[in-house]
Parts: structure tokens; C-alpha cells; sequence
């Protein structure tokens, strides 16, 4: 009997965790070292690492970062749409994979909503309209008025699909027009703004709060639904007269399709949990930008609107890759 005993105990222990919903593979997991693989350098990769230190404080698993940047982040979404869907290889993406890819690309190889399932949100930034010293306006007000009394000739410059379509947005909401001088990176167009090569921009505040502070670039708004706290002075692109206008960048973090529920509650809480730490929070808003916790249910939620706006945008500016 001392068999069946034990039988009818496991048994009765499988239905209890059932029950409760904390099922095995959630407490088992991870198991091993997790791999966060971002869509590029700089932003994308240092986030990534910021969290990964986090996680790994939590679950004692290590987390490699790699990134893999390229194409928008379209190797690094192919990547881990083709992994193995156990929750060990973990896309950090952006409004590009999942979002203005899928309007900017005649085709990807893969698909935003079939080929992943939503783990959490990450960030959410602003970017700031800035503008050279030597240009003569101090608002955007005075910016828009320019441009519509000499249209096409004060020029902006574009070195990812947020950068152009938060300028693109601007232009469609006022009727204005400007020549677009596209970079390959945005530190490169800054570079530029920074020694008056180009007229104005719409670049992340972190990558532009120190020539700001500097008096090497002058701020306009900002393009949130709020003031930027590190810059209580400067408006936002709705409170200086850009009526509606609201766009923000953000990250989020994707596993491959068919990964278990329970690894992706677990995947949920981890990052959720170093969402909440003091160390990510402060890199985040030094980055210009700030934690955006999610369930799976609203992150799929959330790429959908997104990819419904930047749709819109990208169509009625003309936005062309290939």
C-alpha cells in the first residue's frame, strides 16, 4: 500500500499547484542563463543590460545581452521569432519592430502579433524639438511660422523612424513644410545640428539634454502628454500650440510564439519586478524616459494601437524604405 500512498500524494500535490496556478515549469524557471537579444546598440542593448542585471540579482540566472543591430530591427525580430519558444531567448524591441515596421517594409519575415507573445512593456520616452542657436525662434510657434513663411527651406534631420515621424507628425498636424537630411544613426544628426549643419530635430532627451544644458541647442517643447520634469520650462508640442500632437518611443520585451503561459507569467514578473528597482528607474529617466510595466494581454494591446498610429503617420507623410 506504501506505493500506492506515495502515488496518491504526488498526485494530490500536481493538483494543488494546478489549483493555485503556480504550476511547475513557473517554479522551475529560469534554469538557466536567459538571453536578451536587442534589436541595436545604444539605447535598446543598454536597457537590456539594465535590466538583465536586475533579473539576475532575482533569479540567479545570468542574462547575455546581445544585440543585433540592422535593418530596424529586423534581424534581431527574426531572430527570436525562429527560436525555440521555451522563454530563453528574449527580444528587448522597440516601436520599430512592432509598431512602423510593418507600414515602413513592403515585407518581413515575420509577423508582429503571430510570431511573438508579449511579455511586458519596458520604457516609454519623449523626444524634445530642438533647434540650432542661430535659427530665430524661441518657440515652436515662432518655428511653425517660419517655416510656413519660407516652406521647405529650413531643414531637419533623421536618423531612426522615430526621429522622422515625430517631425513628420508635426509637419501633418501644421501644414508646414521642411527638407529632411537623413542620417544613418541619430548621434550622427545631432552632430550636425550641433555645429548648424542642419536647422532642427526631434531627438530622445537624453541624447539631447546635455548640449541643451550646454546652450549648444535650444529647446522648444517637448512631445509628451507632460512636462519633463529635469525641464519644468519647456512646453509641450499640444501647450505651444501644436494642438493633439503627443508621440513617444518606446521598448518592450517579446518571447517566441508558443512559449508556455507559465514561463511567460514568470518572464512578466521578473520584468516587471526590475522595472520597479531603483537602479532602472534612474537609468531610465536619466535616458529621458520612464518604466512602462505591462501584463502580456496589455502590451498586445498596446503594439496594436501603436502600430495603427505610426500606420497613419508614415502613410500620410510618405514615409518610403523599400
Amino acid at each position: 500500500m506504501y506505493p500506492l500512498r506515495r502515488i496518491a500524494l504526488a498526485i494530490l500535490a500536481a493538483f494543488l499547484l494546478a489549483e493555485t496556478g503556480v504550476g511547475l515549469a513557473q517554479v522551475q524557471f529560469p534554469a538557466k542563463p536567459l538571453r536578451f537579444i536587442a534589436m541595436g546598440v545604444g539605447f535598446p542593448e543598454n536597457t537590456a543590460r539594465a535590466l538583465g542585471a536586475e533579473i539576475t540579482d532575482t533569479a540567479k540566472q545570468s542574462v547575455v545581452v546581445e544585440a543585433k543591430p540592422g535593418a530596424n530591427g529586423i534581424l534581431a525580430a527574426e531572430y527570436v521569432a525562429k527560436a525555440a519558444p521555451d522563454g530563453y531567448t528574449i527580444l528587448v524591441g522597440t516601436n520599430s519592430t512592432h509598431a512602423a515596421n510593418q507600414t515602413l517594409y513592403k515585407s518581413l519575415p515575420y509577423d508582429y502579433v503571430k510570431d511573438f507573445v508579449p511579455l511586458s512593456g519596458i520604457s516609454q520616452g519623449m523626444v524634445m524639438a530642438v533647434v540650432h542657436p542661430q535659427v530665430p525662434v524661441k518657440t515652436i510657434a515662432e518655428l511653425t511660422a517660419l517655416a510656413k513663411k519660407q516652406p521647405a527651406m529650413l531643414t531637419f534631420g533623421s536618423g531612426s523612424s522615430s526621429s522622422l515621424a515625430a517631425v513628420e507628425y508635426y509637419k501633418m498636424l501644421t501644414g508646414i513644410k521642411m527638407l529632411n537630411v537623413p542620417y544613418k544613426t541619430v548621434p550622427q544628426a545631432t552632430i550636425d545640428l550641433v555645429g548648424g549643419r542642419i536647422d532642427f530635430m526631434m531627438v530622445n532627451i537624453g541624447g539631447a539634454l546635455p548640449q541643451v544644458q550646454a546652450a549648444k541647442l535650444r529647446p522648444l517643447a517637448v512631445s509628451g502628454k507632460e512636462r519633463w520634469s529635469a525641464l519644468p520650462g519647456v512646453p509641450t508640442m499640444h501647450e505651444a500650440g501644436v494642438t493633439g500632437y503627443e508621440w513617444t518611443f518606446w521598448t518592450a520585451a517579446w518571447a517566441p510564439a508558443g512559449t508556455p503561459k507559465e514561463v511567460v507569467a514568470r518572464l512578466n514578473e521578473l520584468l516587471v519586478a526590475a522595472l520597479g528597482r531603483p537602479k532602472v528607474k534612474e537609468y531610465l529617466f536619466n535616458a529621458g524616459s520612464i518604466a512602462l510595466p505591462m501584463s502580456s494581454e496589455q502590451l498586445m494591446k498596446f503594439q496594436i494601437a501603436e502600430h495603427d498610429k505610426w500606420r497613419k503617420v508614415i502613410l500620410a507623410a510618405g514615409i518610403k524604405v523599400d
